[in-house]
């Protein structure tokens, strides 16, 4: 697994955490507020689904790059 600057890491979990909740919210407010949800086709409800769960797998991906950098840290200072 290529290493990326702990910075990087922290940014891109950060983005994919606030993207998703932004989709999450949007979501809900169409479902809520919306005359458009009758008019949404299958596709863009695949493109919701779709874009969800790729951002729960970089979540996931950047959690455990940071947990291992956290990791290779917390070893550092006790050697």
């Amino acid at each position: 697994m290529a290493t990326l600057p702990k910075k990087l890491v922290i940014f891109c979990f950060n983005l994919c955490a606030a993207l998703y909740i932004g989709i999450g919210v949007y979501g809900m407010a169409i479902g809520l507020w919306s005359k458009r949800l009758q008019t949404l086709t299958l596709w863009h409800s695949l493109a919701y689904g779709v874009a969800s769960l790729l951002l729960i797998h970089a979540i996931c991906y950047f959690g455990e790059m940071r947990d291992r950098i956290a990791a290779r840290e917390a070893e550092a200072t006790l050697s």
